[in-house]
């Protein structure tokens, strides 16, 4: 399968080296020093599961570069679809698909409302991924998981290919025909720890071995599934269970991709993640104390990122 990865960072560069090591024809698109790396030296991948090397990638940081491809993987930062989808027509053939997999519940739509809804599909990840250094990821929890669908519901033959392809390559693959709440537990499922994680500037061990932050992060989840059920995305009676079994099993250093940005001064997903929960609380009726100070509490820190205040 002809695949183009949109953002070689710590997700996009994971699978796509794992795609690519299967057999398939990727190409990365990156920026700034991590692209000047890849060129240069290749794209390494350092992993519990065996690390990787790409020598010679087709790495580019213009799509008109790659040409159309079968697959778009879209692994950037939420913040960054509008650049994204408007500069992605090149990547486009006839029968172009386009994947997100992203944070948050509202990406699909955002690239759908540019390219067509008829080209995208809902998709998720669970993986603990980062830029090492430039040229170089690093998996650092052996854990990593994909799941995406239609997002109508309905099952469709390039789902179903598509699925074959990630299992092909390793890659622990579950195609949804609920798609949307499966986005919807992801969210409750980052958003109840992290955007408190930056605030404690601390890792999960710490977050859960805390009496008070274990209370916070428990209200958090119970404003989150509130507005879940208020919206008409059933996420099961259990899921609380299971988010806290999660987070039990989570490596004592972990830390949220959200949190790392907002700790380290960059731009990141606090819009998404907490901001995303309270717009659809406050339009549901749903209050959401927890997430609303997470989120108004860590908003001018967001702001200096990028430079708006």
């Amino acid at each position: 399968m002809r695949i183009a990865i949109y953002g070689a960072g710590g997700l996009g560069g994971y699978y796509g080296a794992r795609l690519a090591c299967a057999g398939n024809a990727v190409a990365f698109i990156a920026r700034g020093a991590h692209l000047e790396a890849i060129r240069e030296h290749g794209l390494r991948v350092r992993s519990p599961l065996g690390d990787m090397h790409l020598p010679n990638p087709v790495a580019t940081g213009d799509p008109a570069g790659v040409g159309p491809v079968d697959l778009v993987l879209v692994a950037v930062k939420t913040w960054q679809i509008p650049e994204v989808a408007a500069a992605m027509d090149p990547l486009l053939g006839e029968d172009t698909v386009v994947l997100p997999l992203l944070n948050g519940v509202e990406a699909s739509d955002a690239l759908a409302a540019v390219v067509g809804s008829g080209r995208v599909l809902g998709g998720l990840s669970k993986v603990f991924s980062k830029i090492e250094s430039p040229g170089v990821v690093r998996q650092f929890h052996s854990g990593a998981f994909v799941a995406f669908g239609e997002l109508d519901g309905s099952g469709s033959e390039r789902v179903r290919a598509i699925g074959e392809v990630f299992s092909a390559a390793g890659i622990d693959t579950a195609v949804s025909r609920e798609i949307r709440v499966e986005l919807w537990k992801k969210l409750l499922l980052v958003s109840s720890w992290a955007g408190l994680g930056a605030l404690a500037r601390s890792p999960m061990g710490v977050m859960r071995a805390e009496p008070g932050l274990r209370t916070l992060i428990d209200r958090s989840m119970d404003e989150g599934l509130a507005v879940a059920r208020a919206t008409g995305h059933d996420v099961g009676l259990d899921y609380k269970d299971e988010m806290w079994a999660f987070y039990r099993a989570m490596p004592a250093g972990a830390t949220a991709s959200m949190q790392r940005d907002v700790m380290e001064g960059r731009p990141s997903e606090l819009e998404a993640w907490n901001g995303a929960v309270c717009r659809f609380g406050a339009r549901a009726g749903v209050e959401t104390p927890v997430h609303s100070f997470t989120y108004h509490t860590l908003l001018p820190m967001e702001r200096r990122a990028r430079s708006t205040g």
